[in-house]
C-alpha cells in the first residue's frame, strides 16, 4: 500500500458504493451496451471505417507533426 496518494478518495469510494454500482452495471450488461452506444465510441468507429487509423494515414499524421518513421518507432524532430 502506498504511503502518499495523489488524490484523496471520495466518500462513495471509501464506503464501497462505487464498487457496488460497477458490479451491478457489469452484471446487467449496461457497461457493454454503453461501449457501443457512447458518442465517442461511435466517432471512433466512423474514423476507423473511413480509414483514419490505417498505416498510411498514421504516417501522414506523424510526419505532419514533425516526426519521422524509423525502424524503432517514431523519431523526434530533425
Amino acid at each position: 500500500m502506498r504511503l502518499f496518494r495523489y488524490r484523496r478518495p471520495s466518500l462513495n469510494r471509501m464506503l464501497g458504493i462505487t464498487t457496488a454500482k460497477r458490479r451491478i452495471r457489469r452484471s446487467l450488461g449496461i457497461s457493454q451496451i454503453e461501449g457501443y452506444t457512447k458518442p465517442t465510441r461511435i466517432r471512433q468507429k466512423l474514423k476507423r471505417e473511413v480509414g483514419l487509423y490505417s498505416p498510411a494515414a498514421r504516417v501522414i499524421r506523424q510526419t505532419s507533426r514533425g516526426r519521422y518513421p524509423t525502424f524503432l518507432g517514431l523519431g523526434g524532430r530533425r
